[in-house]
This record gives C-alpha cells, sequence and structure tokens, in this order.
C-alpha cells in the first residue's frame, strides 16, 4: 500500500511541475467522460427505478398492437377493450395489470376560479390498477379506484405543483374545478412526478371511462389502449410473457382467417421499450441494438485514449534517464508499469471529476433536447406551461452514476497508458540512460 501511495505522491507532484501537460491530459480526459456520463445518465434516467416508475425492474410494457388483414393490409395502433380483455386482464402470473387509454383529442384547459386564465394540463386517462403498477406519493387524499372508474364519476388525482396553483394548498380533496368547463372533484394529491417518466407522467389523472371514445375498436385488435403489467419478484417476467403468448395465440383462433394479431416481440422490459423504436410493428434485434451502443460509448472511450496514450508516450520519452537510473537500482518492469498506469489513473480520475460536472451542467442545460432524445411525451401530451423538465438529485447523485463514471475512468486510463507503459518497462537499461 505504501508503494502506491507514493506513485500517487509521484504522480500528484508530476502534476505540479508539468502544469501545462496536466491542464491538457485533465481537460481531454474531461471532455471524453463528459460525452459518455451524458450518455450514461441519460440511460439510467431511462432505465433506473426513478419515482413514481419506481418498478421498471419489474414493468413490462405493451403498447403497439399489429393487425394484418386476409388481403395482407397491415394496421398498427394501441389495443382495442376486446384484445385488452382476452390476452391482459385475467393474466395469473401478474401482480397487477393497469390499462391507460391514449387520448385523442387536442389539449385539455383548467378554468381557475376569479381569472379568465386557460391553464394548460397533462392529462393522462388511467384506471385503478394504475396506482398500484405506479406507487405515487399521496399528499392529500386517495386514488380513485376500479368502482370509480366503472361508473365513470367525475374524480381526478392532481398534481402537488397543480393543487397549489388552483387553490394555493395541497390539501385539495373534495375541492371542485372545472376542466375543459366541466366540474371536477379532487379525490387525492400526488407528489409531483417528472416529465421524463413518460409512463407515469401527468398533471391530473382521471378514469379512462371519461376519456371520450375510450373503446373505440379498429378492425378486430386495434383500439386506443396501453397496458402495463407489474411482474413478480424474481423470475416473474418469463411467466408473464409465456401466459400473454400463449393468450394471443388464443386469441388469435378466435379470429380464425380474418385476419392475425401480433404485439410485435412485446410485452418489453423497461430497458427494452427505451431502446425499440418508434413507429416498430416487428420484433426488435435488441441484441443488436445493444451492440451499436457499445460501440458508440467504444469509440467515445477509444478516440481520445489515443490521443491520450500518444501524450503518456512523449512524457515517458523525456522521463527515459529517470526510468534507467530506477531500472539500475533495481526497480522491476512490473514495478515500472504500476507506476506509469498508477500516475496515469490519478490523472484520468481527475479529469474523470471534472468531465463528471461538465456532464451535469450538459444534461441540465440540455433539457430539452434530452427530452427528444428520450423520446419523452409520448404520453403526456399537452404538458403545460408549468410543468418542466424535473431533474431531481435523485436522477444524478447517486451511487450507480459515480461507479460508471469511475469505470469509465478506469477503462479509459487502461486505454491510454497500458501499452506505453509496457513498452517503456522493456527498454534496455543502457538505451535509457543513454538519453
Amino acid at each position: 500500500m505504501n508503494r502506491y501511495l507514493q506513485y500517487f505522491v509521484q504522480a500528484w507532484n508530476i502534476i505540479r511541475q508539468e502544469r501545462l501537460f496536466s491542464v491538457i491530459y485533465i481537460v481531454g480526459t474531461g471532455l471524453s467522460v463528459t460525452m459518455v456520463m451524458a450518455l450514461s445518465i441519460v440511460f439510467y434516467i431511462k432505465i433506473a427505478n426513478i419515482y413514481p416508475e419506481t418498478n421498471r425492474d419489474r414493468l413490462l410494457v405493451v403498447r403497439t398492437a399489429v393487425e394484418t388483414a386476409r388481403n395482407g393490409d397491415m394496421s398498427v395502433a394501441f389495443l382495442s377493450p376486446q384484445t385488452v380483455e382476452a390476452c391482459f386482464a385475467s393474466l395469473q402470473s401478474a401482480e397487477a395489470v393497469s390499462v391507460v387509454v391514449r387520448s385523442m383529442g387536442g389539449k385539455s384547459f383548467i378554468q381557475p376560479d376569479g381569472t379568465e386564465e386557460q391553464l394548460n394540463v397533462a392529462l393522462k386517462y388511467v384506471d385503478g390498477n394504475f396506482w398500484t403498477v405506479f406507487p405515487f406519493r399521496f399528499v392529500d387524499g386517495r386514488a380513485f379506484g376500479e368502482p370509480d372508474v366503472r361508473s365513470g364519476i367525475r374524480t381526478a388525482v392532481i398534481a402537488e405543483s397543480l393543487a397549489r396553483r388552483l387553490f394555493g394548498t395541497a390539501e385539495a380533496e373534495g375541492r371542485v374545478f372545472s376542466l375543459d368547463f366541466e366540474p371536477c372533484r379532487v379525490c387525492g394529491v400526488v407528489r409531483d412526478a417528472s416529465f421524463l417518466t413518460d409512463h407515469a407522467f401527468a398533471e391530473v389523472w382521471m378514469p379512462y371511462t371519461l376519456c371520450p371514445g375510450y373503446d373505440d375498436a379498429f378492425g378486430h385488435a386495434l383500439g386506443r389502449m396501453a397496458v402495463y403489467i407489474l411482474a413478480p419478484t424474481g423470475r416473474g417476467m418469463d411467466g408473464v410473457r409465456q401466459e400473454v403468448a400463449e393468450n394471443v395465440r388464443r386469441y388469435n383462433l378466435t379470429l380464425g382467417d380474418e385476419a392475425e394479431f401480433s404485439i410485435a416481440g412485446q410485452p418489453d422490459t423497461q430497458w427494452q421499450t427505451a431502446l425499440r423504436p418508434d413507429g416498430t410493428w416487428t420484433a426488435v434485434d435488441f441484441g443488436r441494438l445493444i451492440l451499436q451502443y457499445a460501440l458508440v460509448f467504444l469509440v467515445l472511450l477509444l478516440v481520445p485514449a489515443v490521443s491520450l496514450s500518444g501524450m503518456t508516450h512523449s512524457r515517458m520519452e523525456r522521463r527515459m534517464a529517470e526510468t534507467g537510473v530506477r531500472r539500475a537500482f533495481g526497480a522491476t518492469a512490473r514495478g515500472l508499469m504500476m507506476q506509469i498506469v498508477t500516475e496515469n489513473l490519478l490523472f484520468t480520475l481527475l479529469g474523470g471529476a471534472v468531465g463528471l460536472l461538465a456532464s451535469y451542467a450538459l444534461v441540465a442545460l440540455s433539457r430539452g433536447w434530452m427530452m427528444q432524445l428520450m423520446g419523452a411525451g409520448a404520453g403526456a401530451v399537452g404538458l403545460a406551461g408549468s410543468a418542466g423538465v424535473v431533474l431531481s438529485p435523485s436522477m444524478l447523485l447517486n451511487w450507480t452514476v459515480f461507479l460508471i463514471a469511475l469505470a469509465i475512468c478506469f477503462v479509459l486510463n487502461l486505454l491510454s497508458s497500458l501499452v506505453p507503459a509496457w513498452i517503456h518497462s522493456r527498454r534496455a537499461i543502457v538505451h535509457s540512460l543513454n538519453r
């Protein structure tokens, strides 16, 4: 341990002595880490368990249905009520199944009392199981249940920020507001969700039976419903997928020769949903997609690593005499390699710290671009002006992100220092001393 500590002390002295080289090296490392970390943070936000989508590791999603007619014509949409009932509603292997209806209407507006202002709000039509699949934190009141959904009562759960804007307080249970010029009673208030949690995000949640045309069906199997399945812990996803596949097979038997129904390789896990291209109506080769993203990450690391490797090699050329003296006094090739790698690791960690901070700034300043990159907003029609892209501290400041940054620094250090270290540790002593 003392030997490695000496390596770090020596590296720190080099940083102080060779300031220009140190700044260039640290900035170069920081730029590389910034790009990789920005993409890593984006993918983390898309995939990790983040409020209120804290069950993403058990979530299965079906949002695409394909119907092929006898004449070969293909139609793509969401699911019809009949399809949901036949294939998903009675899943025995699932912990809960939630239905969300995609509204075909335009924007929704709230008319606050005592003002002519129209508040554009994000409205989502859901069922009673929605609150089990997506465990929101209620600050007042409670969620509506299946009896409310079946009876079509005009009740709603609203976001805390909207409650404060409408009523001046989060304690709004039982209060009435006007939505699209029709009265609606508040049954509960929840802590705000981020726009980036697309499955669950809204500012107003209402029973889906209040959505005009919620039971529309196109053809035999297509409609306006998306399905979210909460699988049991453990290997429950495999059982759910098998049961869904069997239900789809049986449902196709009822269609006979009139049409063929498919869900394009779904249900998808959260990471598959994040990677599935929009508008895809066939099964996706996720292995190939992962390979493509991995190659992008590798290029972002490899290109700067080559430049940094050249800088390391140049610096070691200037220190050949020092290397020769150390070899003459008994230093081993392995010890010299470890010294060079350790010195570079300190440079890389400093650059990684700079890059991590810069990646936070990049993500924070480019939230609009990040929304488009992440495909957020498909289920949050009509984003209100008051609902921005919320990046909570838990999305950025967590051990997962830090460990990713540390791993990137470690890989970048090895790529940039291993070859120069190996070359210089094996130079002949006489050749080194003559330099």
